[in-house]
Parts: structure tokens; sequence; C-alpha cells
């Protein structure tokens, strides 16, 4: 599955404005999610499972886009969507 980003970025000299997605996890994905430390943790170890990225690009995805994301991809995990954060 292809995710286009709502608004793009850039990471490095890369402009961002896509991501394929894993269709599939296995349990080395779920052991790296289980394992993290506090829902941030888990939010980013998930969508890092998902498009293949490393932490530090996937930290430079705008908000919108990490909740979008990520309630798309938690339901895998059996983990609970995100109504993004709690104020």
């Amino acid at each position: 599955m292809v995710y286009k980003f709502k608004k793009s970025f850039k990471y490095g000299e890369e402009i961002v404005e896509s991501v394929e997605l894993k269709e599939e996890f296995n349990v080395g994905d779920m052991v790296r999610v289980m394992n993290s430390k506090g829902t941030g943790d888990q939010v980013a170890t998930i969508l890092a499972c998902a498009t293949g990225w490393p932490m530090p690009k996937v930290a430079k995805i705008p908000i919108e886009d990490g909740i979008a994301l990520n309630e798309v991809i938690a339901p895998f995990f059996g983990l609970p969507e995100t109504d993004g954060p709690e104020i």
C-alpha cells in the first residue's frame, strides 16, 4: 500500500511525498513494538516496522500523517488506534 503524505517533508536532501507500507508483519516486528517503552516509542516503532525507515526519518513524518498511519497499522499488532494526542 502506498501512503501519500498530506504535506511532503524533507529528510536530508530527499523530499518525501509518499511511502510504501509493508502489508505483512512478522514476529520480529511484534517483538520490536512490544519491547518499546511508552506510547510514543510504540507508535514510532510501528511506523519504522511498516515503512522500513530508520527512526530519524520516521521522526520527520508530520504529526497528522503519523496519526493517520498509526490508525491503519496499529490493529495489526493488536494495539488500539490513537485518537491523537490528549490535551
